[in-house]
């Protein structure tokens, strides 16, 4: 009998000690994946906003990336991979005297930024002529080179979204908030499956 005992206890332990796995892993992954989306962009937004604040006359970079929300359709030709409004994109640092008709920039214009396609190209002013693909006319204002930030690398649609999200109070709030809350309650549930845990071992002793 005592046999059969102790082997019911190993049972029961082996079963706590799976589901109490089990229960860590998960939790771990839902803080670990919050934390890898949250973080970096706020990271980044932190960053953004630091620079923008001692350099207002800049649009702010990280490491030469631009990483930018799109707030007009002026690129939304209808097609699936047009840039759209909601979307991110990021442009990169570049030599501007290799840029040519057809690429894809983002310039400053007083003090927004625009990502729209180069369509020509003025010897005599040294300046590029731009234009939305989804616009019917050019851009009024040629662009000076001093002003190009950078070339256009990439989109990701819907981040444009939350990235103007997190730029606000709650935004902020929950990009800092959630994945320290995930990480306590991860703390939270392995404590407590471990109290659970050395609960029963000491009832069975005492039985």
């Amino acid at each position: 009998m005592e046999i059969q005992s102790k082997e019911v206890d190993y049972q029961v332990n082996s079963e706590t000690k799976r589901k109490k796995s089990t229960l860590q892993r998960i939790t771990s992954g839902i803080a670990i994946v919050v934390s890898i989306l949250l973080i970096p962009i706020l990271i980044a937004n932190l960053v953004i906003i630091v620079k923008g604040s001692l350099n207002p006359e800049e649009i702010p970079t990280v490491m030469g990336y631009a990483p930018m929300a799109v707030v007009t359709d002026s690129m939304n030709t209808g097609k699936s991979d047009a840039i759209k409004a909601g979307d991110m994109v990021v442009t990169k640092k570049t030599n501007v005297d290799k840029l040519a008709v057809g690429d894809i920039i983002m310039f400053k214009n007083n003090q927004s930024a625009i990502i729209h396609r180069i369509v020509g190209y003025n010897e005599a002013t040294n300046t590029f002529t731009t234009k939305g693909d989804a616009n019917n006319t050019e851009d009024i204002d040629p662009v000076q080179k001093k002003n190009i930030i950078g070339k256009y690398m990439l989109r990701v649609p819907k981040v444009g979204d939350l990235i103007l999200f997190s730029r606000t109070p709650l935004g902020m709030l929950i990009c800092i908030g959630l994945p320290i809350l995930m990480l306590l309650s991860y703390d939270f549930v392995a404590k407590r499956l471990t109290r659970r845990e050395e609960e029963k071992i000491n009832k069975k002793e005492i039985e």
